[in-house]
């Protein structure tokens, strides 16, 4: 498995939208915190996930979030 980093950003009018496309989606990310920048006017979220490949990772989020959101596979790097 692999690990992610979902980065999703939307508009302002957007932002209830993007909340509630969780209802009835099935997802092991529902009922976890999320990072988001909402409440402070940037509109951006942010999970990290494992995952087989991107594809499956940003299966993991509703549509309309998968479809506006950039997977980005990562690794710990030791900064010395």
């Amino acid at each position: 498995m692999a690990i992610f980093v979902l980065a999703h950003a939307h508009r302002d009018e957007e932002c209830r939208v993007a909340y509630a496309a969780w209802r009835g989606f099935p997802s092991p990310l529902r009922g976890r915190d999320v990072t988001a920048s909402c409440a402070a006017g940037d509109h951006r979220m942010f999970w990290t996930v494992e995952a087989a490949d991107a594809d499956r990772a940003l299966a993991q989020l509703p549509p309309y979030l998968a479809e506006r959101t950039h997977a980005s596979e990562v690794n710990a790097v030791a900064i010395r």
